[in-house]
């Protein structure tokens, strides 16, 4: 069985794993954005934990097809097991209250009570006569009916705690199939920039004392002695000075240096260079940016060669991040793992061997611009950071657009 919705596709599979919790999130939302899915409402109807939520699910398969053998057979299995509430009569007519009889009217006052008002203590006991329950409290039909009244009321409350225990577990689903019957764009909130960590200021040791250098005293000064005259020598006539002859200058020839040959340093090895990135100019534009990995000289990793966007027009209705990872020959890594992240969760998915005209990884959004973010495992890996549904003018909205990735292994 082949579908070419992601939700549809994986609620089922998780529902035959037997994690009935991802399987109605992914069946909830497959139904919100495809009502019209016949076979959507039919699993849903298989992971609920409710019978009302499972009973509404099989009356819309039915609505889309009346012909659908196994969505009737299920809703009149959950009919027949879900009897209404019955009442139980009270056996004889209600019992009739006895009307008190309608006491004597009071004889004309006299013209000497006329004018003396009338105590209070025989307004009480007027009024005492009239409540006295005594003849109605005597009839055992009185108490037949409060009997009764009381079992009615006590029969009500059961049922209604009963109904009120049995739907909390369902209170979820029909959440959840609110929001599958009329579903309503919200913005999703923009991812926040992950904060950077400031190195904590090391203590500086305080400078110690420099002791004070001491006196050095000065050297005293020691008298010199006054030197004695000495006799001068008597004159003595000097020879006369004959002209040696000059001596002839013989050239003598020139010794030169050898000159020095510089050598040449040797020529540093070629190094390989790395491809070309080709970015898409409009990524700058939705807030979408590439990290690039750190690595060192000689070092393998995967870099993103090629970022491209298509537009609402462009995409043609598709809303999906698709991805291709090369190894060094240029080949397709087949298997190689791909790991997508948002807001509160992450998904890894490997390379699949598709056709060579289509991508390995298909990868569906649903939230706004600023909530994805993916890279290669394996080796460091270049990040894409802040894609998602929307445009440059509409960040807000989910207007179906697309992303086109593609990395390579390469050795700095």
């Amino acid at each position: 069985m082949t579908t070419k919705d992601p939700n549809l596709a994986q609620g089922i599979a998780a529902a035959k794993a037997g994690d009935s919790d991802a399987a109605r999130a992914l069946l909830t939302r497959a139904v919100r954005l495809q009502p019209g899915s016949e076979m959507a409402w039919l699993w849903l109807s298989s992971v609920l934990r409710t019978p009302q939520g499972r009973i509404y699910c099989l009356r819309q398969v039915l609505e889309l097809n009346p012909e659908n053998r196994p969505a009737r057979r299920g809703l009149d299995a959950l009919e027949k097991a879900q009897p209404a509430p019955a009442l139980t009569a009270l056996a004889g007519p209600p019992p009739a209250l006895t009307t008190p009889p309608t006491p004597a009217a009071p004889p004309p006052p006299t013209p000497a009570t006329a004018m003396r008002p009338t105590p209070r203590w025989e307004a009480a006991t007027v009024l005492a006569r009239r409540l006295d329950p005594g003849p109605l409290l005597g009839k055992p039909r009185f108490w037949q009916g409060v009997v009764a009244v009381l079992g009615t009321i006590a029969l009500a409350m059961a049922t209604v705690l009963a109904y009120a225990t049995l739907g909390l577990a369902g209170g979820a689903e029909e959440e959840t199939l609110v929001a599958a019957i009329a579903p309503v764009v919200s913005p999703s909130p923009v991812g926040t920039l992950r904060p950077t960590f400031t190195a904590t200021a090391t203590d500086t040791p305080t400078p110690t004392d420099t002791p004070t250098p001491t006196d050095t005293p000065s050297p005293t000064a020691t008298a010199t002695p006054i030197p004695t005259d000495t006799p001068l020598p008597t004159e003595t006539p000097l020879p006369t000075n004959t002209a040696p002859p000059a001596p002839t200058a013989t050239r003598r020839p020139r010794r030169q240096s050898p000159t020095a040959t510089p050598t040449q340093p040797p020529a540093p090895a070629p190094r390989a260079e790395l491809p070309a990135r080709k970015i898409d100019p409009r990524l700058a534009e939705l807030g979408v940016r590439v990290e690039p990995a750190f690595v060192g000289a000689g070092q393998r990793y995967w870099r993103l060669v090629e970022a491209r966007w298509a537009n609402e027009q462009e995409s043609e209705g598709r809303h999906s991040v698709f991805v291709e990872v090369r190894d060094l020959n240029g080949q397709r890594a087949l298997g190689q793992p791909v790991i997508f992240q948002w807001a509160d969760g992450s998904v890894t998915l490997p390379i699949q061997d598709r056709a060579a005209t289509d991508w390995g990884v298909d990868f569906g959004m649903y939230n706004c611009l600023g909530s994805y973010s993916l890279y290669v495992s394996g080796a460091p890996s270049d990040r894409m950071v802040g894609m998602g549904l929307g445009t440059a003018e509409t960040p807000h909205f989910t207007v179906h657009t697309s992303f086109y990735l593609t990395f390579r292994l390469v050795q700095r």
